[in-house]
């Protein structure tokens, strides 16, 4: 698949088929994150399978129903306030699209979920009180298909060309 073609295709997933994601999958979209671009390396990835797990994320409904779930965390240990503010989720977002690009390449549904309650998260994974959740990616063979074109604003409704 070519790069363009996944940008374009790639669509948010919340349905998925009771087919095991296995784990050299799920290592393929790790090694992508891994070389998304960063600065601190401040991400930290929880992979999570177990039921029991999954239904005490608190999270949206299509998220223990997909076979796995990545936990994307930022490790907050020693950081600068730009830091905090700025690169350490800039770099996590980077690996959150190449897992999502990644995903879609090797025929997988993904979607990036924001909406979910912090600390039944943290409870759920054990995180550390200096690792923060950010998003909960959930993965899974797909069982509905997007293939429709997005509501977008047009290209030039969003970029503006300063004079140089």
């Amino acid at each position: 698949m070519e790069l363009q073609e996944a940008i374009k295709r790639r669509r948010s997933i919340r349905k998925y088929t009771d087919q095991e994601v296995t784990r050299e999958q799920i290592d393929a979209m790790l090694e992508a994150a891994y070389w998304a671009p960063r600065v601190n390396e401040r991400w930290r990835y929880v992979v999570v399978r177990d039921e029991k797990t999954k239904h005490a994320l608190g999270a949206q409904p299509h998220v223990p129903a997909a076979p796995v779930n990545i936990v994307v965390c930022i490790d907050w240990t020693d950081v600068s306030e730009r830091d905090r503010k700025l690169y350490a989720m800039q770099e996590a977002s980077a690996g959150i699209q190449n897992i999502l690009l990644t995903a879609h390449e090797l025929g997988l549904g993904a979607c990036w979920n924001g909406s979910f309650d912090d600390d039944a998260t943290v409870k759920a994974i054990s995180l550390p009180d200096e690792v923060e959740p950010i998003a909960i990616i959930s993965l899974g063979h797909p069982a509905e298909k997007k293939d429709k074109g997005l509501r977008r604003k047009k290209i030039k409704e969003i970029v503006r060309w300063e004079k140089y």
